[in-house]
């Protein structure tokens, strides 16, 4: 026989190795802004913006060129904080065995335990795709919108937030998706400063529906000869959601096509997709972005400080699960938290095309 305590440190922990089961979350985005973690409440990146410029030849005793450098900006962001509880005391069997000052059966705690874990990871999902949101906003517009809180704008420069006009949109016998792209490419080279020829274009499904139906894309899949576009049966990712479509060449640039079609469901319960089905994002693959996590304050217990026994130090995580007895609420609180901060690095090598009205 274990007593109360030492049945609630069993369910505690073996709930703890379940919350990082859960892989039913599409996530296609997060493979360009891989996690970073951070004890500060503040995350910040540094920003310098450079000319390639060509030193010029002197006479030999003379003057040398005196050059001058623009100094970096650094830049703080307090991340948005995710907050998310349940009340474990609503687990069925709560009230007949801690609710009584019961021991719990075998039976009894593995209910709890596989019921719980389900809440836990339904909580951790609420927060991956919150984050999976954020990081859709940055690619299509540059702001991450927040309810609670100003938001977050990392100024994307105009040139690279392009709406297609009458004429030049996909579906239109005029519409030209070779020309298009090879604009994305010339900006990510030219002002993005990259120095990869070789592009990732995501499409959303009324994008890539355009895309395959428009005359000049058809014509350029019947040259064969030089194979300049290979469409082909999607190949889908199950864990991110991504489908590999083939590849097609803009100018001198070689392009993966992708489409993205991963849903949530917004404050009215509509199913939503991440990304826009009428845009299309470029990025070269020397992209940098991150997923920062900012620290996550908890309660330290020191019972070697008589004083002060307890106090609030900040925890390096992605996401801190936590539970806690509310005395007020007479609840018992299980609580995930979270400070995320989706950052693109190479703000400049981010590229949007509104193909469609």
């Amino acid at each position: 026989m274990i007593t109360l305590n030492q049945h609630k440190a069993v369910i505690t922990k073996r709930i703890l190795r379940r919350f990082s089961d859960d892989k039913g979350v599409q996530l296609g985005f997060s493979g360009f802004f891989p996690a970073e973690l951070s004890i500060e409440k503040q995350v910040g990146i540094e920003v310098e913006r450079n000319l390639q410029k060509l030193a010029v030849d002197v006479q030999r005793c003379t003057d040398p060129v005196r050059n001058t450098f623009s100094k970096s900006v650094e830049k703080l962001f307090e991340p948005p904080y995710y907050n998310e509880t349940f009340d474990f005391t609503g687990c069925q069997r709560y009230d007949v065995t801690f609710g009584n000052n019961t021991n719990p059966s075998t039976s009894d705690s593995i209910n709890m335990i596989n019921q719980t874990g389900k809440y836990i990871m339904k909580l951790e999902n609420k927060i991956k795709r919150a984050v999976e949101l954020q990081r859709a906003q940055v690619l299509q517009t540059g702001i991450v919108t927040l309810k609670n809180g100003d938001n977050i704008d990392f100024k994307r420069k105009a040139a690279s937030l392009v709406a297609l006009g009458g004429g030049f949109r996909w579906n239109e016998a005029t519409g030209v998706p070779n020309t298009d792209l090879k604009a994305a490419g010339v900006f990510l080279r030219d002002e993005g400063l990259s120095t990869s020829n070789t592009l990732n274009a995501i499409m959303g499904t009324d994008a890539f529906e355009a895309f395959v139906s428009n005359d000049q894309v058809t014509k350029e899949a019947d040259i064969r000869r030089i194979n300049r576009i290979d469409i082909q049966a999607p190949q889908f990712d199950n864990a991110t959601g991504m489908a590999f479509q083939g590849r097609f060449a803009a100018g001198d640039f070689n392009i993966n096509i992708w489409t993205y079609n991963a849903t949530y469901h917004d404050d009215a319960n509509a199913v939503t997709k991440y990304l826009d089905p009428k845009k299309v994002v470029v990025l070269p693959e020397d992209f940098e972005g991150i997923t920062a996590y900012a620290g996550i304050p908890a309660i330290t217990r020191d019972k070697a400080n008589a004083e002060f026994s307890q106090f609030i130090s900040m925890i390096e995580s992605d996401i801190y699960l936590d539970n806690y007895i509310d005395q007020v609420k007479m609840a018992h609180w299980f609580r995930l938290r979270s400070a995320p901060l989706v950052v693109p690095v190479s703000i400049d090598r981010i590229y949007t095309i509104q193909v469609l009205a």
